[in-house]
């Protein structure tokens, strides 16, 4: 597997990946619709940074990051006394369905790590919390060095959830 940064060439494959997802797996993505057109937009502002990771010359997943968080996300952040700075993202990984179970999100997440890197990143934050439903990736995010900060209430039950990077080991601090 490769990871690499996505160029305006990948905007259509990304799209059409997006539209592959089942039905159930887009509902615990949301909201993070990947249209043609948010795809161009997050690609071209440098405030996003758009990672595909590619197979045998196929797309199997895809992660955005958000630089910083958007104001609701810091306010809620503020309440657990966590003030999310410029060295903070914002991060939403998208797996193919057939490839989810398999170990390969943490190998997205590791391959991702340099770029954050490369970028000053010193934390996460999942972009729209977690599904408190959603218990695979809760306990993929706990096995991968994310702590629950706390939990808000957006089209059901979420988790917010927060991992450290640790600049000299570049990567997050339980991998």
């Amino acid at each position: 597997m490769h990871t690499r940064k996505a160029t305006d060439q990948d905007i259509a494959a990304i799209a059409s990946f997006y539209e592959t997802l089942q039905a159930a797996t887009k509902k615990l993505y949301a909201p993070h619709s990947m249209d043609m057109a948010a795809i161009a937009r997050h690609i071209a502002d440098p405030v996003y940074l758009v990672l595909i990771s590619e197979e045998a010359g196929s797309l199997i997943g895809y992660q955005v990051f958000l630089k910083g968080a958007f104001p609701w996300e810091r306010e809620r952040y503020q309440g657990y006394g966590i003030s999310l700075t410029s060295s903070d993202v914002s991060y939403a990984p998208v797996l193919s369905d057939s490839r989810q179970g398999q170990g390969l999100g943490k190998a997205l997440l590791h391959q991702a790590l340099p770029y954050l890197a490369d970028e000053g990143i010193h934390r996460m934050i999942l972009w729209g919390g977690v599904q408190c439903s959603n218990i695979r990736a809760v306990n993929f995010y706990l096995s991968n060095g994310f702590r629950i900060k706390g939990f808000f209430d957006w089209e059901g039950a979420n988790y917010d959830m927060i991992n450290t990077i640790h600049a000299s080991r570049n990567r997050p601090a339980s991998l």
